[in-house]
C-alpha cells in the first residue's frame, strides 16, 4: 500500500513539474512574440491578390524590414514570402528567399523553382533559362509530394516568368 501512494504521490509532483515547465515555456513564448515564420504566414493569410497594390506593397516592405530570411525554418514561409515579393516586384528579396530554401530543402522542386524565379528577376535571364531546364525533374516531383497553398502560387509564378521569357520580353511576374 505504501508503494502505491509513494507512486501515486510521484506521479502527482511529475504532473505538477511538467505543467510548471509547459507554463513557464508558453509565457515566454508569448513575451518574445510570433517566430519570423508565424510573421510571414500571417502575412500570407492577410496579403491581396487582387487588393491595393500599394498596400500590398507597404506591407511587404515593413514584413521584409523585420523579418531576415535566414531566421525563416519553415520552406512554406519562404515560400510565401517569396511569391508575395514577386508579386509586388520586390525582386530583390528573391535571392536570399532562394539561398534559406536552398538551405534548408536543397533538392526540393519549389526551391528550385525559387532559385529559377530568383535568377530570372535579380540575375540573369539566360540562365534562369538553363536552370529551369534543368530542375524540370524537380519541381515534377513536386505533384508527388503533395505541394499545396504557396507552392502552386510559386509554380505560377515561374510559369508567368518562363513564359515572358520565351516571348523575349523582361521577365514580368504578377
Amino acid at each position: 500500500m505504501e508503494n502505491a501512494v509513494a507512486l501515486v504521490m510521484a506521479i502527482v509532483l511529475l504532473t505538477a513539474v511538467v505543467s510548471w515547465v509547459n507554463r513557464r515555456h508558453d509565457e515566454k513564448k508569448s513575451a518574445s512574440g510570433p517566430t519570423p515564420d508565424e510573421r510571414v504566414e500571417a502575412a500570407w493569410e492577410g496579403f491581396g491578390f487582387g487588393d491595393d497594390p500599394a498596400a500590398a506593397r507597404a506591407s511587404l516592405d515593413a514584413l521584409l524590414d523585420e523579418v531576415d530570411p535566414a531566421a525563416l525554418r519553415r520552406k512554406n514561409s519562404i515560400v510565401s514570402l517569396a511569391v508575395m515579393a514577386a508579386r509586388v516586384e520586390r525582386f530583390d528579396a528573391l535571392p536570399a528567399l532562394a539561398e534559406q530554401a536552398r538551405e534548408l530543402d536543397g533538392g526540393c522542386g519549389e526551391t528550385a523553382a525559387l532559385a529559377v524565379l530568383a535568377e530570372a528577376c535579380a540575375g540573369d535571364p539566360q540562365r534562369a533559362r538553363e536552370m529551369y531546364a534543368a530542375s524540370q525533374a524537380a519541381m515534377a516531383g513536386c505533384g508527388s509530394c503533395g505541394t499545396a497553398g504557396p507552392g502552386r502560387y510559386l509554380m505560377q509564378e515561374v510559369a508567368i516568368m518562363v513564359d515572358a521569357m520565351d516571348a523575349g520580353a523582361a521577365p514580368v511576374v504578377h
